[in-house]
């Protein structure tokens, strides 16, 4: 008697992004029932693929067909709601089902081959997936903050709001997921979890692969009720989800750098209105779009209205010591605080915007910034300078013929470090020796153009000879140990990049920022609110950092007058400045953008397309701008080059139906299509 539910052909989509959501026919060579959405190894052209079941089917195609390699451990089989998700977000961001199904199984999870003969049984888990009659609900739908709580205000204050909302949530038998967008402060959140709620489960890119499926198995089965991580951990697949906390909601961490680009973030508002649960969005300075739907009433925050206080105005004329002003105006201001969470003192941080107009080229600290730092070590006391470019100079020139040295595979110049003494790709890695000689003339003259941390360290060491001085950024092989050497000297100086926000310092009175012009000038529409962010971030980690009260924060830069730079003073007027800008140019929220970057080794081909791409749009809508297509501002990544279209609509509806309907007929196998289609989107 046969057994109607084993079907001896299966329809399996296959995670190869040129492919698609195409179905290709596969034989299984045994006895067996694969339930949809099952993990499967099968031939494709002239190697093995991993795929996905989508449909079952008992007569013979009247093809020849090739069998199923291999099944993955049902055991690992995402639930019916996971996969939904997986089919939403294919949707919202035009990419394949199998691009997010991978995410939907945990690293290193066995499989068994398939052979003629074998009886492969019913698992356990069999049944959870829906074959594919479910129907995505709209785009505005998905995107809405109906289930959305913003929580506004210091870490520590934060956090206590999470706890509580996680009790209630855990004592009502509903699991919780909490993203952190930075893995080095991961450690810290777990520890505070665990002595609250006791083990949980704990996942990211950087564990060990068979932790993490163990970490993932647990919550599959419900022996765990809290999943803690990074961006992937919003896949995690928890029982009767009832919450999910995303601290840091802005940070440019939950994007994606890869196919698909999606933003952890969103995917965990997706998440939560597909499934019914709550999603707080927790950060210290909401970003644009999230102002602008607070005041528009669609995004229901804690209580706290508004935005951060502005801190004390001093001019750049001479050494800030102007009277603060700031006040903590949180809505938790009396509530106690979580140890080890970043608590903000008592503190008052006065604000310095030193002009480097006119100034002497190739100035990296100005007399302002000089005497600022005189007056800290004087007192014995602890500074941090920071400067968001590695290395010690952007690039080396031949002074004899003008050339570059230039990354092989790039189309960007290599960054000297002389630390390590060699010559960085800063883009794909790329390592060699500084030359001796140029290629080009063969001259052995070379001029260092721009500047990064390295001959910063250099300069403060002449200026300031006695002062200890520490290095944090990702060249630095230990640190860890850089912070706490900071912290055991007094006085004291820490140079860094961005990477000092995974970090929590020591008590230090100034913090003063070299330069912020870099990230101005990114042909990025965001750029001015990175650079707010940044500045706002970097304010929070003075004003937290315990010690002397009275605390100096300069800026040296070349836009004084930016709303991005003043805005740190006024808040409001920088949301006000920038809300106006993007809506003369319709850019989100205001409106919907699409960037698609077209790549291939051959750059004709690369064109051909992108050129193609753009006709096929503007032909089916009018309502869609179409901006190039053209060369990326990085035309060569790692020997592929690279152009870019980008789509402008009201409607992101509209964008999302005309990209997939021009991308089913507009295809070549020599060129690759990856569909971005929210921020950050970067430069690159």
């Amino acid at each position: 008697m046969v057994d109607p539910d084993m079907f001896p052909y299966v329809e399996v989509v296959v995670d190869i992004p040129a492919v698609g959501d195409r179905r290709f026919t596969y034989e299984l060579p045994c006895a067996c029932h694969l339930p949809y959405g099952a993990k499967v190894q099968v031939p494709f052209g002239r190697t093995q693929a991993e795929g996905y079941v989508v449909g079952r089917g008992r007569d013979k195609p009247d093809f020849d067909v090739k069998s199923v390699s291999a099944v993955y451990d049902l055991r690992f089989l995402p639930p019916g709601e996971l996969l939904d998700l997986g089919k939403a977000l294919k949707q919202y961001y035009v990419s394949s089902v199998a691009s997010f199904w991978r995410y939907l199984w945990p690293p290193l999870v066995r499989r068994k081959r398939l052979e003629p003969g074998m009886v492969l049984g019913r698992p356990i888990s069999a049944g959870q997936g829906t074959v594919g009659a479910w129907k995505a609900p709209e785009l505005t739908e998905l995107d809405s903050f109906a289930r959305s709580v913003f929580v506004q205000g210091p870490a520590a204050s934060r956090w206590e709001y999470y706890f509580e909302r996680m009790e209630h949530a855990l004592s009502s038998g509903l699991g919780v997921i909490v993203l952190v967008p930075d893995i080095r402060k991961l450690g810290s959140a777990v520890r505070h979890l665990e002595s609250r709620f006791g083990p949980v489960a704990v996942i990211h890119s950087d564990l060990r692969g068979s932790t993490r499926r163990e970490n993932w198995l647990r919550l599959l089965e419900g022996r765990s009720g809290i999943a803690v991580g990074s961006r992937s951990a919003v896949f995690s697949p928890v029982r009767n989800l009832g919450l999910i906390v995303v601290d840091e909601e802005e940070s440019h961490l939950y994007k994606a750098e890869e196919s698909p680009r999606f933003n952890a973030a969103t995917v965990a508002r997706i998440r939560a209105n597909l499934q019914g649960c709550q999603v707080l969005l927790g950060s210290f300075v909401p970003s644009v779009r999230i102002h602008y739907y607070m005041s528009k009433g669609e995004l229901k925050n804690t209580g706290h209205h508004g935005t951060p206080a502005a801190i004390s105005r001093c001019e750049a004329k001479s050494p800030c010591r102007a009277e603060p002003t700031w006040e903590d105006t949180s809505p938790w201001a009396d509530r106690p605080t979580s140890e080890g969470l970043s608590a903000c003192p008592d503190a008052s941080v006065t604000y310095q915007v030193v002009s480097m107009l006119g100034t002497k080229r190739g100035l990296t600290i100005s007399k302002h910034l000089h005497l600022a730092l005189r007056d800290i070590f004087h007192d014995g006391e602890r500074a941090v300078l920071f400067l968001n470019r590695r290395g010690t100079s952007s690039a080396l020139v031949c002074c004899d013929c003008g050339s570059t040295v230039m990354c092989p595979r790039c189309s960007v110049s290599l960054a000297y470090h002389a630390r390590e003494t060699l010559m960085v790709c800063h883009t794909c890695g790329y390592r060699e020796p500084p030359p001796l000689e140029c290629p080009v003339c063969r001259g052995f003259t070379w001029r260092q153009v721009g500047y990064g941390i390295d001959r910063m360290e250099s300069e403060f060491k002449k200026r300031f000879p006695g002062v200890p001085i520490f290095l944090l950024d990702q060249d630095t092989k230990a640190p860890e140990d850089a912070v706490a050497r900071f912290g055991s000297s007094e006085p004291s100086c820490l140079l860094c990049t961005q990477m000092v926000l995974g970090f929590e310092l020591p008590p230090f009175t100034g913090l003063g920022v070299v330069s912020c012009d870099s990230l101005l000038s990114f042909p990025d529409y965001s750029a001015p609110e990175q650079v707010f962010k940044l500045l706002m971030d970097l304010v929070h980690l003075l004003k937290c950092s315990g010690g002397n009260p009275q605390k100096q924060f300069l800026v040296q830069t070349l836009n004084p007058q930016h709303h991005a730079v003043r805005g740190v003073q006024d808040p409001e007027a920088f949301y006000t400045v920038e809300a106006e800008n993007r809506a003369v140019l319709s850019y989100p929220p205001f409106g919907s953008l699409f960037k698609l970057e077209f790549s291939g080794k051959h750059q004709d081909k690369v064109k051909q397309l992108a050129e193609e791409f753009a006709r096929e749009v503007e032909a089916r809508s009018g309502d869609i701008r179409v901006l190039g297509p053209g060369p990326a501002p990085k035309a060569r990544v790692r020997g592929r080059y690279r152009w870019i279209v980008v789509l402008k609509s009201r409607s992101k509806q509209e964008l999302s139906q005309v990209v997939s309907q021009v991308m089913d007929g507009v295809s070549q196998s020599q060129v690759r299509i990856t569909v971005d289609t929210e921020e950050p989107f970067g430069i690159g």
